[in-house]
């Protein structure tokens, strides 16, 4: 079984972080089987590149990160079309390279519709080859910030005609899994987990902390409502002082000044980023990971935090709390400051009832990298036969 990924999302050297989460799975069914995955670099109708591809394999997983050849104008409009037809053209001859080294792909694992899934949906078509779509996006929500129903015509039409006329479609939340069957009257849609990575992220021992250690990690995003998380942790002074909050995600002049303003200093530490290995050292040395997002899908940093044993304080934003129950965190909804003070709280206070090594036990028998992998090995057999 020939199996050909196409990821819109996917890490670059332009953006080394962009959809790192879809090579963590690669890398995860590439241990049962045989992964080619085409990456044709989404780099922008703003910027110059030049045609080259970087093809490196480990084992069984082969990536090709392509990059390719595009000069933008002066004429914004124009630029978008051109772009295109540079994307269009290069992903044409990329496949061409494919099918004659490895041939024809029994099937194609698409992930995330724009824009790699319209290269799949029209190539896949002609040549009679069925196709899944991994949608990962947070945009589906009613809620969301940048919600779906707001985006562009042709944006709704595009993901519309990929997602229907692909032979499955999944998500990682059973949350906007129900929203995706239900905005594009689907039959089904499977829900594949986000896994982590149990060789790095796992139970420690307690260390002997002085103060109790609340973890954030993210882009800082608005969706991720750093300015609520602020003020909520403010506020926690007048109840606390035994504590600290420590960032991990690109530090920006505004969360500096806003850390200053509200005399949060002496209470919050600056990581920056960090390399993904290093987030997991950083979680086994904190008490807990507080999430307070308007906006999610199914959070990575949540299922990697329970997988080191963390208990986890998060908004009810898209999926992120459905692996959430009393025996590994609280769930706060969106936007709700005085909740989230309460819940840090009532975390400080019952932390003694979290038994760290039976939440890292439980987490890790459903989001370890072979458990996901093998989910999503199981997809395929079952597609063969459905043709585009």
């Amino acid at each position: 079984m020939k199996v050909l990924w196409l990821a819109s999302w996917y890490p670059d050297e332009l953006e080394p972080k962009n959809g790192d989460f879809i090579q963590r799975n690669a890398r995860a069914v590439a241990a049962m089987m045989p992964i080619v995955v085409i990456h044709v670099v989404q780099a922008g109708s703003h910027l110059r590149t030049k045609t080259r591809c970087v093809r490196t394999k480990n084992e069984r997983l082969e990536e090709w990160i392509v990059y390719f050849n595009y000069t933008p104008t002066w004429f914004k409009k124009l630029n978008t079309i051109l772009y295109h037809y540079a994307y269009r053209r290069c992903y044409a001859a990329i496949l061409k390279k494919y099918v004659a080294q490895f041939g024809w792909p029994d099937l194609v694992h698409v992930h995330a519709p724009i824009r790699a899934g319209l290269v799949a949906r029209s190539w896949c078509k002609k040549n009679d080859i069925p196709y899944i779509v991994s949608e990962h996006a947070s945009m589906y929500a009613a809620t969301a910030m940048d919600a779906f129903q707001n985006r562009p015509f042709w944006f709704r039409k595009a993901v519309q005609s990929v997602l229907k006329e692909a032979a499955l479609v999944t998500n990682v939340s059973r949350t906007i899994a129900f929203r995706l069957k239900k905005l594009f009257h689907l039959p089904r849609v499977s829900v594949i987990p986000n896994l982590a990575d149990t060789e790095k992220f796992y139970y420690q021992p307690d260390i002997a902390n002085h103060v109790f250690i609340f973890l954030h990690v993210s882009s800082f995003l608005p969706q991720k409502n750093i300015h609520g998380l602020l003020n909520a942790f403010q506020q926690l002074i007048q109840y606390h002082t035994q504590w600290k909050l420590v960032l991990v995600g690109p530090v920006t002049p505004e969360i500096e000044r806003l850390i200053v303003e509200k005399k949060l200093s002496e209470y919050i530490e600056f990581t920056g980023e960090l390399q993904h290995e290093d987030v997991a050292a950083v979680m086994q040395q904190s008490s807990a990971l507080v999430l307070f997002s308007w906006q999610e899908n199914a959070p990575c940093i949540i299922t990697e935090a329970l997988c080191c044993g963390l208990p986890v304080i998060t908004s009810n934003a898209g999926g992120a709390a459905e692996p959430i129950h009393a025996g590994n965190g609280i769930v706060v909804a969106p936007g709700d400051e005085q909740a989230l003070v309460a819940a840090c709280i009532r975390m400080m206070q019952q932390y003694h009832q979290y038994n760290r090594a039976e939440i890292a036990q439980a987490a890790a028998k459903v989001f370890a990298a072979p458990v996901i992998a093998r989910l999503i090995v199981d997809l395929y057999p079952p597609l063969l036969n459905k043709k585009g």
